[in-house]
């Protein structure tokens, strides 16, 4: 086992800016926990940037002065050694010393491929109270059995996503005047199309179509499907991942109906509700509720589904139509857990839930929208004592009032507008 290979800064006492690329709004609100006891977990899809916001982290701590030698990286993504070994062997031939008599920070890339891991990190940590762990997981890996348990108290949790559309804007170096937005109405329409293909994925910004199809399906689809999942759970049909992906691809929004699903595909309902599980788990699918107030009515209710990226809808579903991509760009985007469909049919994209605020969102992408269009809105308004409602649109803007109740018509590509409605709630 070579540490020096995945430690280049022993010797040359910096991070090659190769590795380090461009820091992300994320990087500072991380930074702070730095030098806090807890270990940081960054959890998200692959090819997000977790371990380039690993490098950054190093080379901030090296340029705190920071021994190199006192930073430890490793990667279990393609190397099956123990964690006990990786420490034994740098304590004895960099370190020098017993990492618990010194200030050392260790980085575990793809935590998840270590076997036990949840344990065997807990511990590391509470055997070294000098300790400043650092770990990724390509996976939801929090919710692996008995993993808060185990390390309660002893992790901060960051979810390290796709870039967002501002971010995007600024890696392409668009310049946009956020307050003036109808003035840049063709940059920002021209840009969402682009984003929506690339789904914020860092190393895609700039590929080609062909290239594209071909990284989405090699470097993320495939390689989690066929390799990640099956490794982590055993899985004797690796492919009904894939077919269960395009199903949802093809129709986002999908109504889970295990039984429909179990006769279309010739698979158990329990083989088809824990693959969808195991695609949840791999960060590939969204589920949103049927909203009520009561949490537990919206368990039992209705779901639908949403691939979580539109480069994923995009890849395996290449004649998407834009409406279905703007709606599952705006699930994705405000990490909806709500959507609505009463008895009487009447259903609402997305019901936003934030901490102090409820917020109904329909989402129709079509040339004209009147009054027939915002009947639901007026009616869950007045059912759940609400005041405003949000219709995003493809041109329309205005303003719909009723009494004292107000919808308010954005269109989509007014991303900011679109924000500050939803923060002003």
């Amino acid at each position: 086992m070579d540490l020096q290979d995945f430690n280049p800064w022993w010797k040359t006492g910096k991070v090659s800016p190769e590795f380090t690329g461009r820091k992300r709004k994320i990087f500072d609100e991380i930074a702070r926990y730095i030098d806090k006891r807890q270990i940081v977990l960054f959890t998200g899809l692959r090819r997000v940037g977790k371990t380039t916001l690993m490098y950054q982290i190093i080379e901030e701590l090296i340029k705190r002065n920071t021994a190199p030698y006192h930073i430890l990286y490793f990667s279990f993504d393609e190397m099956r050694y123990g964690l006990e070994e990786i420490i034994k062997q740098y304590e004895t031939d960099i370190l020098q010393n017993d990492i618990s008599k010194k200030k050392v920070y260790i980085f575990l890339d793809e935590i998840q491929k270590l076997d036990g891991w949840p344990s065997k990190v807990k511990l590391l940590y509470d055997s070294n109270p000098k300790l400043k762990i650092f770990m990724t997981g390509s996976a939801q890996i929090t919710m692996w059995q008995g993993t808060r348990e185990s390390l309660a108290g002893r992790f901060f949790d960051f979810i390290i996503k796709t870039l967002d559309f501002e971010e995007y804007l600024d890696f392409k170096e668009v310049v946009i005047d956020k307050r003036r937005e109808k003035i840049f109405e063709k940059d920002l329409k021209r840009n969402m199309a682009m984003f929506l293909k690339t789904g914020g994925f860092i190393e895609a910004l700039d590929m080609d179509d062909p290239v594209l199809r071909k990284y989405l399906k090699e470097s993320l689809l495939e390689r989690v499907i066929f390799v990640d999942i099956p490794q982590t759970f055993k899985l004797d049909l690796p492919e009904l991942l894939m077919k269960l992906l395009t199903i949802t691809a093809s129709r986002p929004g999908l109504y889970l109906d295990y039984k429909n699903l179990s006769n279309d595909l010739n698979v158990d309902q329990r083989t088809i509700a824990n693959y969808i599980s195991y695609l949840e788990y791999a960060l590939f699918l969204q589920k949103l509720y049927n909203y009520s107030r009561n949490l537990l009515t919206s368990e039992k209710k209705v779901k639908k589904l949403y691939p979580s990226s539109t480069a994923f809808t995009l890849g395996l579903n290449p004649q998407a139509d834009l409406p279905s991509l703007l709606e599952q760009f705006f699930v994705n985007s405000l990490d909806a857990k709500f959507f609505l469909k009463t008895p009487q049919k009447e259903e609402i994209d997305i019901i936003y839930a934030g901490e102090k605020i409820i917020l109904p969102i329909e989402i129709k992408i079509r040339a004209k929208v009147g009054r027939e269009d915002v009947k639901t809105l007026y009616k869950f308004l007045e059912r759940n004592n609400l005041k405003r409602a949000l219709l995003i649109t493809l041109d329309t803007e205005t303003k719909f009032e009723k009494d004292s109740l107000v919808i308010d018509a954005i269109p989509y590509w007014k991303y900011w507008s679109i924000r500050d409605r939803i923060k002003s709630q």
